[in-house]
């Protein structure tokens, strides 16, 4: 009782029939990743996070391809290059941010709260600078909101 199943083409068994669509949805997956990444990378963190998932899953299906799992290099370099584009605006975005923290880490010479706030450069650094120095902040100054 041999039956052909017309849907399935000869050669492919049941094994060997997913195993292109895994590699097809990683592609996808990645390129789906990769334009929310730079629809959102001007918030900085959002497409720094999202472009690095998607450079992630774009590597991964980048792998398949290479490894004869999948066909098609196309969809995981356009996630690739999506991904790359994304993460550098959102750390371009997110540069004065991150080295005024490296800026701070090096500088970490503010004992107390008049040094720090003297050493900050912008409001967000002030900021820091009160909620560090909490306890000092509220010593002296009883009345006012926490920062």
């Amino acid at each position: 009782m041999t039956s052909t199943d017309e849907s399935t083409p000869e050669g492919v068994t049941d094994e060997t029939a997913g195993s292109g669509a895994g590699a097809t949805g990683a592609a996808t997956f990645a390129l789906v990743v990769a334009a929310m990444a730079l629809v959102s990378a001007w918030t900085g963190w959002g497409g720094m996070a999202l472009g690095l998932v998607a450079l992630v899953a774009a590597v991964v299906a980048l792998m398949r391809v290479r490894s004869g799992r999948a066909s098609g290099r196309g969809k995981p370099l356009a996630a690739l290059g999506v991904a790359l584009i994304a993460v550098v605006i959102g750390t371009a975005i997110e540069w004065p941010t991150i080295e005024s923290a490296v800026t701070y880490l090096h500088a970490s010479q503010a004992r107390t709260l008049d040094e720090c706030m003297r050493q900050a450069i912008n409001e967000k650094e002030q900021h820091v600078c009160k909620s560090q120095h909490l306890d000092e902040y509220r010593a002296r100054f009883p009345g006012r909101l926490d920062p």
